[in-house]
């Protein structure tokens, strides 16, 4: 009986060590993906019974003052990430997403013009969130399109695992990567999070040519340069790399001859209440699985399937001395009787 109970103890931490390594080095790759047919809206907005400074070019270049709301839809585009994956030879995800900041009360929908708007679709790795050249991108702002756009850095999350260092991250405004750099931990409805913080210091992003009145200048019209700057503050789930709040301090403003003459936007957005709370419920229970799967189902399992083992192997063993003894013992008495 304990023979058999030993033979069962080796097969099973067999099975247990087997399972462990299966978990590390295949079932985590599978599972840490993006999906290809992902469906979200986040809405950012300002602080209750805060005001956002803008530009308002619809009603005559007016500088105005209002609660400001900006809208992203996101949709994974299925037919689009197999073929980029096809092209490419890499696990890639084709998402379309579109983006509208407006006045609270404006209804991004409505087809009428927001303050500013982009509709972009995004190639990326599925594993890393890292953007991909790839041909079948787009980038579309102001009404000018450009297909094939080049997105770099991350745009839409961090990777599976974050860590705590520095990732490149997309601005549309600037059309490039900047860094977003590590600043802390923290937690958010009970969820544990990374932060991090990217800062654009005031930059030139081009000129525009604006009545002389708006800037305080005597001439009909002047050329000013467009300056923007940013604070954007991310708090990551790590082991997903969804980003749970997502805020950004914007200040942009008209500079003539190297001083600042009007403001054309001066707004801190942030994920709603709401927005935070739903990615919380969906994805702690995520965090805990990718978790499970990563760490304590390998730990676990080699170490209770080594134990099994050494136990069966001793079982064996023992059992095995104990028979051959009992086998002499028994060769003994049929000699004395023998005699």
């Amino acid at each position: 009986m304990v023979r058999r109970l030993g033979t069962v103890g080796l097969f099973l931490g067999a099975f247990l060590i087997a399972l462990a390594a299966l978990s590390k080095f295949y079932m985590y790759d599978k599972l840490a993906v993006v999906p290809y047919n992902n469906e979200t809206t986040s809405i950012s907005e300002t602080a209750p019974g805060a005001d956002g400074t803008y530009l308002d070019v619809a009603a005559g270049l007016k500088i105005s003052e209002a609660p400001l709301k900006s809208t992203r839809i996101v949709t994974g585009n299925v037919d689009k990430s197999k073929q980029a994956s096809d092209d490419l030879d890499r696990d890639i995800a084709v998402w379309d997403t579109y983006s509208c900041t407006a006045p609270a009360a404006f209804d991004c929908g409505s087809g009428e013009t927001p303050l500013s708007a982009a509709d972009e679709t995004v190639a990326f790795d599925r594993h890393t969130g890292e953007t991909v050249t790839w041909k079948g991108t787009k980038s579309e702002t102001d009404g000018e399109t450009e297909n094939g756009f080049a997105f770099r850095g991350l745009y839409f999350k961090f990777p599976f695992d974050t860590q705590k260092k520095t990732y490149q991250f997309w601005d549309g405004t600037l059309n490039k990567a900047t860094p977003a750099k590590y600043v802390g931990e923290g937690k958010v409805d009970g969820l544990k999070v990374y932060k991090f913080e990217q800062t654009i210091a005031p930059v030139k992003t081009g000129t525009i040519d604006v009545p002389g009145t708006l800037v305080g200048s005597a001439d009909a019209t002047v050329t000013a340069d467009r300056i923007y700057s940013n604070v954007r503050t991310f708090s990551v789930e790590p082991v997903t790399g969804v980003i749970v709040v997502g805020g950004e301090a914007q200040d942009a403003y008209l500079e003539v001859d190297g001083t600042r003459a009007v403001t054309t936007t001066d707004a801190t957005l942030q994920y709603t209440k709401e927005n935070t709370a739903d990615t919380v419920d969906e994805y702690k229970s995520k965090a805990v699985l990718l978790t499970a799967v990563k760490s304590w189902v390998p730990i676990g399992g080699l170490v209770l399937g080594l134990v099994l083992i050494g136990l069966g192997v001793l079982s064996r063993r023992g059992n095995g001395s104990r028979g051959a003894r009992r086998a002499d013992s028994e060769t003994d008495a049929d000699l004395s009787e023998a005699r």
